[in-house]
C-alpha cells in the first residue's frame, strides 16, 4: 500500500506543526500497514503550486497549461498512483493555508469528473489558535466532491489539553483516523458521504442535460460530459455504484 501525504507548508527544513503532525501521522500507517506500507510526504518547499489563473482549460480538455511550469504535472501523477491519500493544511486567518487553496482550485475540473472517485483520504488541520474545524471541514468536502472516499477529519490545536498528537484525546482520534483510512483502502464505498453523493447527482444530471443538448444542436460533447461519459458514470445511479463500475480513482 502506497500512500502519498501532502502538507500544504512550505517551511520544511523548520518542521513546523503541520509537517511534524503529517510526520507522526505517517508513523502511524507504517506501524499499523507493515511492511508492506510505503509512505511519501511532500511539501511546498518542493513544489510551487501557483494559483488558478481562471483560464477553464481544464474544463475544456481536462489539462492545465500551469501544469509543467510549476510542477503540478507531475503532483497529479503522485496522486493517481497513491492508494491513498492524507492532505494537511495550518490554518491561515482561519481558513486552509493559501498553498493548500492554490492545490484545490488547480484540480477543479476533478470536480466535474469525480477524478479521484473512491481514493481513500485522511484530511487533517493545525492550527495554533482557532479555525481547525472551519478548515477541515472545508477541506473534507472539496476532497468529497472530488470523489475522495474521505475516512477521517482531524482538527489539531497546539494550545491546550488534547489537542495535539501525543495527548490522549489527540492521540486516540490519531488511532481512530488512521484505522479508517486503511480500512477505506479496502472498503472505500463505506466512506462515500451522502454529501458527496449529492454532488454526484448534480453533476450526472448536468452531464445528462448536456449530452442531450450536444446531440440535438450537432456540437461535439464538452470534455467533462464526454469523460463522464467513458468512465461508465452516466449510467450510474450513485457515486458507491460508480465504484464498482469504474473502479477506483481514475488513471
Amino acid at each position: 500500500m502506497k500512500v502519498l501525504a501532502i502538507a500544504f507548508t512550505v517551511r520544511r527544513e523548520e518542521k513546523p506543526m503541520t509537517l511534524r503532525m503529517t510526520e507522526e501521522i505517517c508513523k502511524r500507517i507504517r506501524a499499523r500497514g507493515g511492511e508492506d506500507t510505503e509512505t511519501e510526504i511532500v511539501t511546498m518547499s518542493e513544489i510551487a503550486i501557483r494559483p488558478c489563473l481562471g483560464c477553464k482549460n481544464c474544463f475544456r480538455n481536462g489539462l492545465c497549461p500551469q501544469d509543467s511550469a510549476d510542477g503540478m504535472d507531475g503532483l497529479r501523477k503522485k496522486i493517481r498512483g497513491c492508494d491513498a491519500l492524507v492532505v494537511a493544511t495550518p490554518v491561515y486567518t482561519v481558513m486552509v493555508s493559501g498553498w493548500c487553496k492554490n492545490f484545490l482550485d488547480r484540480c477543479a475540473s476533478y470536480c466535474h469528473v469525480f477524478e479521484l472517485a473512491g481514493k481513500p483520504c485522511l484530511v487533517m488541520s493545525v492550527t495554533g489558535a482557532t479555525g481547525a474545524e472551519r478548515a477541515a471541514d472545508y477541506l473534507s468536502e472539496i476532497m468529497e466532491s472530488m470523489g475522495c472516499a474521505v475516512a477521517g477529519q482531524l482538527a489539531l490545536r497546539r494550545t491546550g489539553e488534547g489537542t495535539v498528537i501525543g495527548s490522549a484525546a489527540a492521540d486516540e482520534a490519531a488511532e481512530r483516523a488512521v484505522a479508517a483510512l486503511m480500512d477505506a483502502a479496502a472498503n472505500p464505498e463505506k466512506y462515500i458521504s451522502e454529501r458527496a453523493e449529492r454532488q454526484f447527482a448534480g453533476v450526472r444530471a448536468f452531464c445528462r442535460q448536456s449530452e442531450v443538448l450536444m446531440l440535438l444542436s450537432g456540437e461535439p460533447c464538452p470534455w467533462e460530459v464526454s469523460s463522464f461519459r467513458e468512465r461508465g458514470y452516466l449510467d450510474c445511479a450513485s457515486l458507491k455504484e460508480a465504484l464498482k463500475v469504474g473502479g477506483k480513482a481514475h488513471e
